[in-house]
């Protein structure tokens, strides 16, 4: 999926895909981060894999590469 556990994905639903796989999605991060959503909602990402309360985007972060918001990235709509 990667050439490495980081955020170098060829898709973003892999990234999401990853962290499901490898059973991180309910897993708290360190520092919440505060997403700026495609939809204009912001709202603080708390786990690996998140969505947001007002579109339902779906965000996730490898642990790994969990240490800046520039690594998360959006799957899509209720992905």
């Amino acid at each position: 999926m990667s050439d490495s556990c980081g955020c170098n994905f060829t898709k973003d639903t892999l990234m999401v895909d990853k962290v499901r796989v490898k059973g991180f999605s309910l897993d708290h991060l360190p520092n919440p981060f505060t997403i700026d959503c495609e939809c204009g909602h912001t709202f603080e990402m708390k786990y690996h894999e998140d969505k947001c309360p007002s579109c339902d985007m779906v965000y996730g972060v490898t642990p790994c590469s969990n240490d800046s918001v520039v690594n998360v990235q959006a799957a899509g709509i209720n992905y």
